[in-house]
């Protein structure tokens, strides 16, 4: 596995009472640069599913039951009525000092001063991958009484500009074919470009976007370009 893939998460809740302790669907993506750590989703991820910032569960990477610690918020403020699809961003901010006492793992994150690419720059026809959780993939189980999810990588090709302002169209092209996309949203879409290290090209993961909705009918998904998500942190840095 790329070490870049295990950056998307999957987004999951804690209830204390119903049939399954951990439940939820949505995908996500840990980023950092110079001087914090984030999670970034979609914002509908949680307000179609009417659950809230603190009953979130997300783990750092996959071989820990340890949730992140958060501290604070910031979206892009809309007013009623908006439909501007590119402020449909949820950024929180990682509690680097819980974090350091309670865990168990490496926080593994997409490093946004190196490792990013504006959509806009993207060529028609340009490779992509999408690193998602999809709802239909996931599973119970019934030993731990959680939903179990399962990730996927997609490979996908941009196809231009969306309708939507600061948001961009891709079309899916992968051998794994779903039946809805419904579990994608906040997935990060990324572009691997050959970059040279000590004498060898390697192909550098960039990521350039987050997807935000689509339809498996007609191979067609929609993502905010990477642009929107690094000015958002750079405004919640100035007004800290």
């Amino acid at each position: 596995m790329h070490a870049f893939e295990e950056t998307a998460r999957p987004v999951l809740f804690e209830q204390q009472t119903g049939e399954y302790r951990y439940w939820g669907k949505g995908s996500s993506l840990l980023i950092s640069n110079s001087r914090n750590y984030y999670w970034v989703t979609a914002g509908h991820v949680l307000s179609n599913l009417n659950a809230s910032v603190l009953s979130l569960r997300i783990c750092p990477s996959d071989n820990t039951r340890i949730s992140l610690p958060f501290d604070s918020k910031t979206i892009i403020d809309k007013e009623l009525g908006d439909d501007e699809e590119y402020k449909d961003i949820l950024l929180l901010r990682i509690d680097l000092q819980r974090f350091d006492e309670s865990a168990d793992a490496p926080l593994t994150a997409q490093d946004i001063d190196q490792g990013t690419l504006a959509a806009e720059d993207l060529l028609p026809g340009a490779e992509l991958w999408v690193i998602g959780y999809p709802a239909e993939s996931n599973f119970i189980d019934y030993d731990e009484q959680t939903i179990r999810s399962t990730r996927s990588v997609l490979r996908a090709v941009y196809d231009g500009r969306s309708v939507s302002e600061h948001c961009h169209r891709l079309k899916m092209e992968c051998s794994i074919k779903l039946e809805s996309y419904d579990g994608l949203s906040g997935s990060p879409v990324f572009h691997l470009m050959p970059r040279a290290v000590r004498g060898e090209t390697l192909q550098y993961p960039l990521l350039v976007g987050m997807l935000l909705r689509g339809t498996a009918s007609s191979s067609i998904a929609h993502f905010v370009s990477s642009r929107v998500i690094v000015s958002l942190i750079s405004a919640a840095e100035s007004n800290a």
